[in-house]
């Protein structure tokens, strides 16, 4: 998607007999807010002038040569305009602290890209929409560059994943801050609703330094709604077939500078499930309770200062396990049971200081603590996390304001302590004790942007001290050819770093019963990451054609990856520095009959392997085959709208129980699959009604649970499940806004 979005205004200014013809316009940010003293410059000349303080400008037209207007604006990302005919614009700057970029349609298109080097797909609220997107993993059903995967059906622990690889792999920022890691890591992604979120952007590959030095396959950053640009009140009432609830209350106010949003969640379990007759519940029942409250300030009588606070607590309850299990029997044997008790909370800051003209201090600060204890059987895990990241840095614009360097130092603090406790004896584990993950990682970085004619050019540098480990270099260069208005070539490379949290990222290695040996000296994860990617649009007669291909390969230096295959019933986690890679190929054309009607067809290709004494192993449950297909069609006055989505999963590599008796022996690989989900939604001017059917097929993988006849035997492991174990749901929504 563009970095601005130029909304094209029909005003036509006469010449006058002894006045040259100007050009005028006003320059905004993504939610309309005017900016004052947006930099208004002639390209390759000194020509130029600022937004006033009703945020327009003016400049007399050039005469000659090509007329080409470049506007910037401290902390956002500049923009250059080919002045035509049109002698009035409204153009809209995107901030550049964080990978945030739009271009919204009116009805929110995902499938424009960022006008940087990075390809970023943004999914608008519109895009959100067209699916129930209950929570942030929800709101990937429509997209085919991430996965929400279910890594273990007795939790329902979620990940997101991006080019094949472990979601633990990918960067999942909130409003551009890392809140989603470690104890966040496995249930974030389901704890976010989705009625918070106003943009998604999702980025493949190598991205900024700025946000940290892990990125190893991509980016996801969920902006919340804006309190200057949020309906007054947004309410939203949610039910499915499986008795699960969920409402969402938002309600904003604004007073001397400040604009606060304040955001309510409930979720509500649903009923007792058991399709297959395993004894086992289908549905997790969860309990959920947030609250969330963002305030703005942007005071035009202090222009200089931009402050932005966010705060969140979660409490949540999740239970599983057999369906005669009571919450009151924690522990027990007598029946498996699983229970979840988190208590969150999080809180983030972003201040930003106009110096001068051309320069901006931003200075940003994100912490979390969660408290979790769970069941799983007769093991207790308790465990406790506190996490700080600071970054301050400088972002200046020199030359002719489409040059950008920032220059910054970062700090991350991580206690992690994590407590596995064996309720009654089990003689067959052997990993009780106490696990500690603490480190104190300072930063430098450097950033520089160049736009040269047609190509964009970022370069950046990161050093980071990693304890014992001592100074990584996290190098990365990105590389935008704007070839034409419509052709995009993009190519980024660059090295990532993450610190394991073992325990914390793998529910499953505690919900099942298999063995557990972890090296005693894990160091950082470390790849290498280089992708190439193209963008063509293409116009027939009214009808737009969006054709698009990446190409990405991640070469892992060390992975730190549960091996399940080496011994029988045992899962093994250590350096592993021999070969590791992931090869994703993905080609994807989307169509835009009219603004009413449009369909997208993709497909995947993901070879992700490792090379084991030579031999070539591909990793467990990653499909090498994907095809998504969406369609969206809404009536002229938008009252109606029908949406589509349909995908075909290919098989899957299982993990090997060719040494495991006879009756607890799996295949090889999973079955293909694919599921239709159908949505239709009625609005009215203040009020939406939507329903819908997932899974439409009634699709389910029978029996995903290995040993569950035997549930605190050696080879029970929940961690199976190739494909959906819920079959079909129903669901029936309302949602309320009042501007």
């Amino acid at each position: 998607m563009r970095q601005v979005s130029l909304i094209f205004s029909f005003i036509f200014i006469s010449s006058m007999v002894g006045f040259c013809q100007q050009i005028t316009g006003k320059v905004t940010d993504i939610t309309g807010k005017p900016l004052m003293g947006a930099s208004v410059v002639w390209e390759n000349t000194t020509t130029g002038t600022t937004t006033n303080e009703a945020r327009e400008f003016a400049i007399a037209d050039k005469t000659d040569g090509e007329r080409t207007l470049l506007i910037s604006f401290v902390g956002f990302s500049p923009e250059k305009i080919k002045v035509g005919k049109l002698t009035h614009w409204t153009v809209q700057l995107i901030e550049d602290a964080t990978i945030t970029e739009v271009n919204i349609t009116a009805k929110g298109q995902a499938t424009r890209f960022a006008n940087e080097p990075a390809k970023v797909e943004v999914l608008g609220v519109r895009e959100i929409q067209r699916a129930a997107c209950c929570s942030l993993a929800g709101c990937f059903s429509t997209n085919s560059n991430v996965d929400a995967n279910v890594t273990n059906i007795v939790t329902d622990a979620k990940e997101l994943r991006i080019l094949g690889l472990s979601g633990v792999y990918n960067q999942v920022l909130v409003d551009g801050l890392p809140l989603i890691q470690g104890l966040a890591y496995p249930y974030g992604p389901g704890s976010y609703p989705g009625t918070m979120i106003e943009k998604i952007f999702v980025t493949k590959g190598a991205n900024s330094v700025l946000q940290g030095f892990e990125s190893i396959s991509g980016q996801i950053n969920i902006e919340f709604h804006r309190p200057e640009n949020a309906p007054k009140l947004f309410l939203n009432a949610f039910a499915n077939s499986f008795g699960e609830s969920q409402y969402n209350a938002n309600y904003m106010v604004k007073k001397q500078g400040w604009s606060n949003l304040t955001v309510g969640h409930l979720t509500l379990p649903a009923s007792i499930i058991d399709r297959d007759g395993d004894g086992f519940r289908d549905i997790v029942r969860t309990n959920r309770v947030s609250v969330y409250n963002r305030w703005s300030y942007d005071n035009a009588e202090k222009p200089r200062w931009l402050h932005t606070i966010g705060v969140r607590y979660l409490n949540e309850n999740r239970e599983g396990g057999t369906t005669s299990f009571d919450s009151g029997r924690l522990g027990s044997s007598a029946f498996y049971g699983q229970h979840v008790r988190i208590g969150h909370g999080e809180a983030y800051t972003k201040t930003n200081y106009v110096v001068a003209d051309n320069m901006s201090l931003i200075l940003l600060n994100s912490t979390f603590l969660q408290k979790q204890e769970s069941y799983f059987g007769v093991k207790k895990y308790v465990g406790d996390q506190f996490n700080l990241t600071s970054a301050l840095y400088m972002d200046y614009y020199y030359g002719t304001s489409n040059h950008n360097v920032k220059l910054g130092l970062s700090h991350r603090h991580n206690k992690l302590k994590e407590d596995v406790i064996f309720l009654q004896d089990v003689p067959f584990l052997n990993y009780e004790g106490t696990y500690r993950t603490d480190y104190d990682i300072p930063g430098a970085f450097a950033e520089n942007k160049l736009t040269l004619s047609k190509f964009t050019i970022l370069t950046g540098l990161r050093a980071d001290r990693f304890g014992d480990f001592g100074w990584k270099l996290t190098p990365r260069v990105l590389v935008r050819a704007n070839l034409s208005a419509d052709t995009d070539i993009r190519f980024n490379a660059g090295k990532g770093y993450r610190m394991a949290h073992i325990f914390a990222e793998n529910a499953n290695l505690l919900a099942g019963n298999r063995d557990l040996f972890i090296d005693n000296d894990l160091a950082p994860e470390e790849a290498i990451n280089v992708g190439l990617n193209f963008v063509q649009t293409l116009h027939w007669n009214t009808i737009n054609i969006t054709l698009s291909g990446d190409a990405y390969h991640t070469y892992f230096q060390n992975q730190i990856f549960p091996d399940y295959d080496k011994e029988v019933n045992t899962a093994i986690v250590q350096n592993f520095f021999g070969r590791s890679v992931s090869k994703s190929y993905q080609l994807e054309n989307k169509w835009i009959f009219t603004p009413q009607f449009d369909v997208k067809l993709a497909y995947n290709f993901l070879e992700v392997y490792r090379e084991v004494e030579g031999i070539k192993q591909d990793l467990p449950f990653i499909p090498r085959h994907k095809w998504t297909a969406n369609t969206s069609y809404s009536t002229p006055n938008d009252h109606w709208q029908i949406d589509l989505t349909y995908r075909w999963i290919g098989s899957k590599r299982m993990p090997s129980t060719e040494n495991y008796p006879e009756q607890y022996r799996q295949p090889a690989s999973s079955d293909p699959y694919q599921q239709l989900d159908f949505q239709l939604t009625h609005r009215w001017t203040d009020l939406q009604i939507y329903g819908g059917i997932e899974n439409i097929f009634d699709f389910r993988q029978d029996f995903p649970i290995l040993g569950y006849d035997q549930p605190f035997g050696n080879f029970f492991d929940p961690a199976f499940n190739w494909g959906p174990t819920k079959g079909r749901e129903f669901y029936l929504g309302v949602r309320y806004s009042v501007k």
